[in-house]
């Protein structure tokens, strides 16, 4: 795969995983009761509704910045662990293929632009 496809590829998966993290975390506060009971029936506290809503948003602006999207892809890969944990305690097949899907997407593109963050943290550094 020459550079320039790559490039694209890995631009239109932080954009698509930006969308879906964007997605998730917005309807934590449009619709917070609805995701407090699903936090409860997952035995998770409620005040991780707006905090996970809030870090999926700010994953999400992540993703969108060239410079971060390696943080961003690693630390929302990180935080999908969770996620697929959750929902692999609780049996639901569908999203545990759905999680695993996001996880996977977050970790290729945190993993690929993780040297071009780093360059670039290293070069404010100096």
């Amino acid at each position: 795969m020459n550079e320039k496809t790559k490039k694209v590829l890995l631009i239109g998966g932080a954009l698509v995983l930006a969308g879906v993290f964007t997605m998730f975390g917005t309807g934590k506060f449009v619709n917070p009761v609805v995701w407090a009971d699903k936090f409860s029936a997952w035995g998770l506290p409620g005040w991780f509704v707006p905090v996970s809503g809030a870090l999926e948003l700010a994953g999400a602006v992540g993703l969108l910045i060239p410079v971060l999207r390696g943080l961003a892809g690693i630390g929302l890969a990180l935080f999908m662990v969770g996620a697929v944990a959750t929902h692999v305690i609780h049996a639901e097949i569908f999203m545990i293929f759905v999680a695993s899907a996001i996880l996977v997407g977050s970790a290729v593109v945190g993993w690929l632009r993780l040297p071009e963050t780093l360059a670039f943290i290293r070069s404010r550094t100096q």
